[in-house]
C-alpha cells in the first residue's frame, strides 16, 4: 500500500461522525482489528526489505573491495582500490543501497502511521463517551 493511500484511509477511519456515535462505537473493534492486521503485513514487508538491504550491502561491499564475481566488473568496471577506512563512504553513496534505505524509511513511516492510527481508534470510545456527556450537559441533563 502506498503511503498517501494509507494516510487517506487513516484519516477516513479516524473521523467520528457526531450524528452516528453508536455506529462508530460498534465499528471500533473491527477497525482495531483492521489496523492490527495491516501492521502485521507492513512489518513483514519491513523484515523483507531489511533482509534485502543486508544482501545488497554485502554484494556492494564485495564489489567495492574487489572480491565480487568478474562478471560484475565486466558489466560495470571499477578500477579503484578502496581502503577499509573509506569503504563506508562508498557504501553510503551507493545508489542501490540508498534506494533500499529509502524504501525501509518509508516502510517504517507507514508502520508508525498505522500504530498511531490504532491508538486513536482505541481511544475513540473515550472520546465518544465525552461527546455524549457534553451533549447531555448542553441539553440540561446534569447527571
Amino acid at each position: 500500500m502506498k503511503l498517501n493511500d494509507l494516510k487517506e484511509m487513516c484519516q477516513k477511519d479516524t473521523k467520528i461522525d457526531s450524528t452516528d456515535l453508536d455506529g462508530y462505537s460498534i465499528s471500533i473493534p473491527e477497525l482495531a482489528n483492521k489496523y492490527h492486521q495491516l501492521r502485521h503485513e507492513e512489518k513483514n514487508t519491513l523484515r523483507f526489505l531489511e533482509r534485502q538491504y543486508k544482501s545488497i550491502k554485502l554484494s556492494r561491499w564485495l564489489y567495492y573491495s574487489g572480491k565480487a564475481n568478474e562478471n560484475e566488473y565486466e558489466d560495470k568496471p571499477f578500477d579503484l582500490k578502496v581502503l577499509k577506512t573509506d569503504m563506508d563512504m562508498f557504501l553510503d553513496a551507493d545508489t542501490q543501497i540508498m534506494d533500499i534505505k529509502d524504501k525501509i524509511d518509508e516502510q517504517e513511516e507507514k508502520i508508525k502511521l498505522i500504530e498511531e492510527t490504532a491508538k486513536i481508534i482505541q481511544n475513540a470510545s473515550f472520546n465518544i463517551s465525552n461527546t455524549i456527556k457534553w451533549k447531555k450537559f448542553l441539553s440540561g441533563d446534569l447527571t
